[in-house]
């Protein structure tokens, strides 16, 4: 049999290894004498106790045991310090203590493996108190950024009463991530950080974009005169690095071309990212560069980072389930889509949405069910409405209600209109009811919904669309074909929904066998099916106001 053979050199080698921690990677956090593990308890304790409940609590139940390894340690501080990617600000999660706190161990646990053996015998060991202070700091990073990506930084619904209501915050998601801190497994962590984000292709994709802007190293576009497709300039490398920070040349872009064959050439792929751009900024959809296309590009990517990073917020407090197939409008796009199970847009439209101008006008950001689909509707007026609009009408002319088809109701009963004393009487005493007709501001169709605030969708004897011009609710761009799109999963074809819609009895309810969700969402910034941020204006101002309170001016 043979014999193992040590050599004493090998030895001496080892051991003067571990004594360097050389080997602290595998064999953990214990330099070149083991720490007492009570000394590591006594700090964690200390700075447990003067910590939140929260912290407290959790390594009491630990019996202030220490949580992460090495290996953790890294893995938790390089998601911490990626947090700026989800829109959070690393710093307003303790990720700078965190880091102070990891380097700070890191160096005391050199310093001691570098002491000689008298000078060790002499010295209290500083290892334990940083290590626990390196735990403990690492536990409430993570704690914050769960709390922080589970959607508590803002209160829509307490910034914008009646006006937004956000979908209920997950009360089980706290206790997910601290389930996760107290197992110690920083994987398991990191997996309950993801679940928290938002699970929508749309939110992922706005996240990527978001990261993209934070990386992006392009510096403004000189000014110079106008610039066509097969042109050479100075300025090409500027505008494909500003280009690729959009999304405008695909996720895996060179950010400025200048390792290409010709840097400084305008090509075809530069001049098609080009036109999409000029074409998502209003502008003449063509290949050049000019005065404004150099303008719009030169926005500063940090104040856009920030409205991406505002509108990842928004998502955070949108349902986490949208429906199998389900509508949707995002009001500051003045658009509407019905998506079905596959992902894929069945429909879409443009809309109108609630005036900005006028107090209680504006459409609210809510998510509810359209329960059936009505043909040739009466508009039975809100309350608010019948003051600001009917009733002033009446008193202008007594006769305007009879020739626009308007029922009145007093105290319940039926009367006739043009008999009235108008100028004697108050709005608080009649219901007003518009029969269907030309006049009718509910068009041919509408799609009634569950809230008891009287918004919905519906069609309009407005022709123009894409403005916040409605009383509140969402005028549909083609009501008719809505109707039809809708109703084919009641067997309805095409030809009897048209039928419905243009000479189908007054008032005909037909219900939905099964409701479908729709969301009125306000985002001002979206990724488009190519992969580039597009950007809208803000109808209701709510970006800066929710911009102000993200950043604690609120």
């Amino acid at each position: 049999m043979s014999r193992l053979v040590v050599h004493p050199v090998l030895v001496a080698v080892l051991a003067w290894s571990l004594g360097w921690g050389i080997f602290d990677g595998l064999f953990g956090d214990k330099g070149p004498e083991q720490i007492a593990a009570s000394d590591v308890q006594e700090s964690i304790q200390a700075l447990a106790v003067a910590a939140s409940d929260e912290v407290g609590d959790l390594y009491a139940a630990r019996e202030y045991v220490s949580l992460w390894g090495s290996e953790e340690r890294s893995a938790l501080m390089a998601r911490l310090s990626a947090a700026s990617g989800d829109g959070i600000a690393p710093e307003t999660i303790g990720v700078d203590d965190a880091r102070d706190a990891l380097a700070m161990w890191e160096g005391t646990r050199q310093e001691w493996a570098a002491l000689d053996d008298e000078t060790r015998e002499a010295t209290p060991d500083p290892r334990p108190q940083a290590l626990a202070r390196a735990d403990v700091r690492l536990t409430e990073a993570v704690l914050q950024l769960g709390d922080k990506l589970a959607g508590s930084r803002i209160d829509l619904a307490a910034l914008h009463p009646g006006t937004w209501f956000p979908d209920s915050r997950d009360s089980l998601a706290r206790g997910r991530v601290l389930d996760a801190v107290a197992s110690g497994d920083a994987q398991a962590v990191l997996r309950t950080l993801d679940e928290l984000q938002p699970q929508h292709p749309q939110a992922q994709q706005l996240r990527a974009a978001l990261r993209r802007l934070r990386d992006a190293d392009a510096a403004p576009i000189p000014d110079g005169s106008p610039l066509a497709m097969g042109e050479r300039s100075i300025r090409v490398p500027h505008v494909r690095a500003r280009l690729a920070a959009l999304g405008y040349l695909g996720a895996d872009a060179p950010e400025t071309g200048w390792n290409d064959a010709e840097p400084y050439l305008l090509d075809a792929e530069i001049g098609r990212a080009l036109a999409r751009f000029r074409d998502a900024r209003g502008l003449a959809p063509d290949s050049s560069l000019d005065a404004a296309t150099t303008a719009a590009l030169n926005t500063d990517l940090d104040s856009l980072a920030d409205r991406v990073a505002l509108n990842l917020e928004r998502w955070r407090h949108l349902p986490d389930d949208f429906g199998e197939r389900y509508v949707w409008v995002n009001m500051p796009a003045y658009h509407l889509e019905v998506r079905e199970p596959d992902g894929e847009v069945g429909i879409e439209m443009t809309v109108n949405i609630g005036n900005a101008q006028t107090r209680g006008w504006t459409t609210p950001v809510i998510s509810d069910s359209i329960t059936r689909v009505v043909f040739r509707p009466a508009w039975y007026v809100p309350s608010s409405l019948a003051a600001a609009q009917v009733f002033p009408m009446a008193r202008a002319d007594s006769l305007s209600l009879y020739r626009s088809g308007f029922e009145v109701y007093q105290n319940g009963a039926p009367v006739d209109s043009r008999l009235v004393p108008w100028d004697s009487v108050s709005v608080g005493q009649f219901r007003f009811v518009q029969r269907p007709g030309p006049s009718n501001p509910l068009g041919r169709a509408k799609f009634p919904m569950t809230n008891p605030y009287a918004i919905l969708i519906h069609d309009t004897n407005r022709r123009n669309f894409g403005g916040a011009v409605s009383s509140g609710c969402v005028h549909a761009g083609d009501a008719e074909a809505l109707a039809a799109y809708l109703l084919r999963a009641e067997g309805w074809t095409e030809e009897r929904a048209q039928q419905a819609y243009r000479n189908g009895p007054q008032r005909q309810g037909v219900p939905l066998s099964s409701p479908i969700q729709t969301h009125f969402v306000y985002l001002t910034a979206e990724v488009d099916a190519s992969g580039a941020l597009v950007f809208h204006d803000d109808p209701y101002g709510y970006d800066v106001k929710q911009l102000a309170a993200l950043e604690g001016a609120l």
